[in-house]
């Protein structure tokens, strides 16, 4: 008897020793890989704003949390809001798990609504995790006459957009349909720091689209010195520092409308979402989601981001999940009011003549 409890012991001393050192040579193995390498980390937008400035922020501090601490190599790949990166990661870009970055959590849900030349599924991403949730909301300058957004739904105003599929553009399009808001668009503005000059030189009346954290980073003196209005919050909830201006839902007209604003505005619970593309070893993405998670406790990288006026309130892959499921998941007719709203069954009639 006595020797078959010391067997049994054994069996089970030796069962926990290997599970423990199962995941050794794991960890082991992801050390050797990134040991001495550099990894791109690709931004889907050019220097100078707000996703910019986030990525270049987690560039300078998440080697420590990664084993074998790579170089991160910040790079820029602009294009069609983004678009073009997130091609970039799902067909073209290495599946071993030295590119990783990110592109416009909108982008993503254009899979879904139809936009043009979307050549990705966004739920095969390995998605690490968000630096911060996101709130949008349309700005007018202080010049314009305009004060909240019941004004655009009697008098045109006139706001930039990098183009029509980018936030800048959709979603002053969308309040036109759903809200009858007069938004007159005019797209063509490189990057959102080049509507930011176009509003300072006169030539448009505002922005919708535009963060409330890139306009505290890239122009603060607009908050300050009231050089813009807010007209209306293009979120889910009031913002704690605007509790006084609605958001787009509090306007939306039925439930079919918020469902609508869920696809249109909703995907900001992503925020500013970071991945892998597709097929990358399990064992690096596990360490790469470590990793991301690790940077957002960092002090030293907290006190980066504070002193550069950058908010953090980050969130799990497993967040970023289940919001792109949940979408996957709107009615049909829904799906398809939203594009039409944003004028994509207009796009696709052009295309056949």
């Amino acid at each position: 008897m006595q020797m078959r409890h010391a067997v049994a012991a054994f069996g089970v001393a030796a069962t926990a020793t290997l599970g423990l050192s199962g995941a050794a040579p794991a960890q082991n193995a992801v050390e050797e890989f990134y040991k001495g390498r550099n990894l791109d980390l690709v931004v889907g937008y050019n220097p100078g704003g707000g996703y910019d400035a986030y990525t270049r922020l987690l560039g300078r501090h998440m080697s420590r949390h990664i084993p074998g601490n790579p170089k991160l190599i910040v790079k820029n790949m602009g294009g069609a809001a983004s678009l073009k990166a997130a091609n970039f990661f799902y067909n073209v870009a290495k599946r071993d798990g030295t590119v990783f970055g990110l592109f416009a959590g909108g982008i993503a849900v254009d899979a879904l609504i139809g936009g043009k030349k979307t050549n990705f599924d966004p739920r095969e991403f390995n998605w690490l995790g968000s630096i911060t949730e996101s709130s949008s909301a349309c700005w007018a300058w202080h010049t314009s006459g305009f004060k909240s957004i019941k004004d655009v739904m009697t008098k045109e105003m006139i706001v930039g957009a990098t183009s029509g599929g980018s936030s800048t553009g959709a979603w002053p399009k969308a309040m036109n349909s759903f809200l009858g808001t007069k938004f007159k668009i005019v797209t063509g503005y490189k990057g959102s720091k080049g509507v930011i000059l176009a509003i300072e030189r006169g030539e448009v009346q505002g922005i919708c689209g535009y963060f409330i954290s890139s306009i505290r980073n890239v122009r603060p003196d607009w908050l300050k010195d009231k050089k813009v209005t807010m007209l209306v919050q293009e979120a889910r909830v009031r913002h704690p520092d605007y509790p006084d201006v609605p958001t787009v839902f509090e306007y939306a007209k039925n439930e079919e409308s918020k469902k609508a604003f869920n696809l249109i505005f909703g995907w900001q619970v992503l925020g500013r979402p970071y991945l892998l593309p597709p097929k990358v070893p399990a064992d690096r993405v596990a360490a790469m989601r470590k990793a991301f998670w690790d940077t957002m406790q960092d002090k030293a990288f907290l006190d980066d981001a504070k002193k550069r006026r950058l908010k953090i309130e980050p969130r799990t892959w497993k967040q970023v999940q289940a919001y792109l499921d949940d979408a996957w998941k709107t009615p049909k007719p829904v799906i398809q009011s939203v594009f039409k709203a944003l004028g994509r069954d207009k796009a696709k009639k052009k295309k056949k003549k």
